[in-house]
């Protein structure tokens, strides 16, 4: 027998019948715990080890429970090796609806709708290109002022997007935020998008039912074309260009009757201008018209000055009246324009230079 053992049957023989031994670590009284053979042979029983007197409990620190949920979670995450692009591609590649991821004004992902709306074949044409690549000139100031709004108030934005083969297509836009310390990224939802040749209805605008910008710019090219190569005898009539901008537009948004204005003001030109003016609503302007067969510059000021006497007159709804400010620019064919396309871009210089100075007022390009 080895030290050890001898040492536990001299201990154990040496104990006292009446002496217990200490508990958690406590010198305890023996008259506290009275333990019987019966008792120990019945250890099932009840009045097994009764104290005598109330005994106060050692407390003992429970350990926190962990939450389940969030060590899952992390554990998911640490043996998880998943790209971001391929779960996206993944969710949305066969959806019906355009989905674009931008990183600093460039694409980083677009889905099949996506690019068979633009007609490209493959998504190496779009990606990491610029995205204004994609979008109408004509949309770029609109964009970038609209954005915000779109990420912050939940709002959608129609914009006009260029197809591989030149071909205009109207989308309408959600915009989600996603969080990115390094760079402004944000995805682009668009809803199934009709070319702008694919019906009747995609050429008027729906809030006022005018022509829109692409319809009024045709109706522009066809006139000019008909002054410019009509025949020698005839006399060559003037064509003027006005684009129209709302300069309290934005104020009547925040008070929601920017829509209500805006037919109203449609409603008043159809029916004061002649039949053969067109009157169009613009993308980043809010009107257009088109006035040919002009005789001459003292008759074109007449009709320049109905224009603007109709955009002076406050415009009512069913409880009050609202005052409307205008800024008007003019452009003229063939002198100083000589086509089309200078013909629409000069009134649009026109009416910037309206606006520098103050608004409310109409400029004629070269004036």
């Amino acid at each position: 027998m080895n030290a050890l053992d001898t040492t536990s049957i001299d201990f154990l023989e040496g104990l006292d019948d009446e002496k217990t031994l200490p508990l958690s670590g406590e010198q305890i009284d023996s008259e506290d715990y009275v333990f019987g053979l019966d008792d120990l042979e019945n250890l099932a029983q009840p009045q097994y080890a009764q104290p005598t007197q109330n005994v106060k409990p050692i407390y003992t620190p429970q350990p926190a429970v962990p939450n389940t949920n969030s060590l899952l979670f992390d554990s998911f995450l640490d043996e998880t090796d998943v790209r971001l692009r391929d779960v996206v591609d993944k969710v949305f590649r066969r959806s019906d609806r355009s989905f674009v991821i931008i990183r600093d004004d460039k694409i980083e992902y677009a889905n099949n709708m996506f690019l068979k709306l633009l007609e490209c074949a493959n998504i190496d044409e779009i990606l990491h290109q610029k995205f204004l690549k994609f979008v109408a000139k004509e949309d770029w100031d609109f964009l970038a002022k609209n954005i915000g709004e779109m990420l912050t108030k939940n709002e959608s934005m129609e914009i006009n997007l260029v197809s591989g083969a030149h071909k205009i297509i109207k989308a309408k836009f959600d915009a989600m935020y996603l969080f990115d310390k390094q760079h402004f990224t944000f995805i682009l939802i668009g809803e199934r998008m009709g070319m702008k040749t694919a019906s009747a209805l995609s050429m008027y605008d729906q809030v006022t039912g005018l022509p829109n910008f692409y319809l009024f710019e045709d109706r522009v090219q066809v006139i000019v074309n008909y002054e410019h190569y009509k025949d020698v005898r005839q006399k060559r009539n003037m064509v003027a260009v006005a684009s129209v901008a709302i300069d309290n537009f934005a104020a009547l948004k925040s008070i929601g009757l920017h829509e209500l204005v805006l037919k109203k003001l449609a409603e008043k030109l159809m029916l004061t201008l002649r039949k053969t003016y067109t009157v169009g609503s613009g993308l980043k302007y809010h009107f257009w018209i088109l006035l040919p067969d002009v005789m001459d510059e003292e008759s074109l000021k007449v009709e320049l000055s109905k224009i603007q006497a109709l955009f002076r007159e406050p415009v009512a709804d069913n409880f009050t009246t609202h005052e409307i400010s205008a800024s008007i620019g003019v452009s003229i064919f063939p002198d100083p324009a000589t086509s089309a396309k200078k013909l629409i871009e000069q009134a649009i210089l026109s009416l910037q230079k309206a606006q520098k100075e103050g608004g409310n007022r109409m400029q004629i390009f070269g004036l």
